[in-house]
C-alpha cells in the first residue's frame, strides 16, 4: 500500500468502503498473473463489519520556530473523526497488527491532506473481512525495473 492516496471513503450498514486513487499489487497475488507487481486504475478496500479503533493526527500546527520536528515529541496527538482523517491520506505504511477471533486489527501509517498541513498520521481498523476490488492492472509498480 506505500504511497497510495486514498480519494474517498463511504459506509454502508457495518462495512467501510476505502477507495484509493491506485494499488500496487504485488505479483504473488492470486489475481495478478504478470510475474511482476503492477499498479492498478482505482482500487476499493471494503473493510465488512468494521470498527475504526483509533483515527490520531499528529497536528505539528502549533509548532514555531523548530527547524526540526520530532512527530512523537513536539506535534500535539489530536484524534479525529475518520472521515476527516482519510480523505487524501497517503499511505506510507500498513501491516496487520494482530487477530482476535474473527477480527482482524490493521493499522495504516501515512501523511494527512493539505488542510492538515500534510501532517502524519495513522488509523487502526478492526475488521472481519476484506474485499479489494480494482478493474485493470496498468503497468509496473513504481518498485519494478521499468
Amino acid at each position: 500500500m506505500h504511497d497510495c492516496i486514498i480519494a474517498s471513503t463511504s459506509t454502508e450498514g457495518q462495512n467501510l468502503s476505502v477507495t484509493f486513487e491506485h494499488i500496487d499489487v504485488l505479483s504473488d497475488h492470486p489475481l495478478n498473473y504478470t510475474g511482476m507487481a503492477m499498479y492498478s486504475g482505482e482500487a476499493t478496500l471494503t473493510f465488512v463489519d468494521f470498527e475504526i479503533v483509533e483515527s490520531i493526527l499528529f497536528d505539528t500546527s502549533e509548532v514555531k520556530n523548530k527547524r526540526r520536528i520530532v512527530v512523537e515529541i513536539n506535534a500535539q496527538k489530536r484524534e479525529l473523526h475518520y472521515s476527516d482523517l482519510l480523505v487524501d491520506f497517503e499511505v506510507l505504511k500498513d501491516e496487520v497488527l494482530n487477530k482476535e477471533g474473527n477480527y482482524l486489527f490493521h493499522r495504516f501509517d501515512g501523511t494527512t491532506s493539505k488542510k492538515y498541513n500534510s501532517d502524519f498520521g495513522y488509523w487502526v481498523i478492526k475488521y472481519k473481512k476484506l474485499i479489494m476490488e480494482w478493474d485493470e492492472l496498468i503497468d509496473k509498480a513504481w518498485f519494478e525495473e521499468r
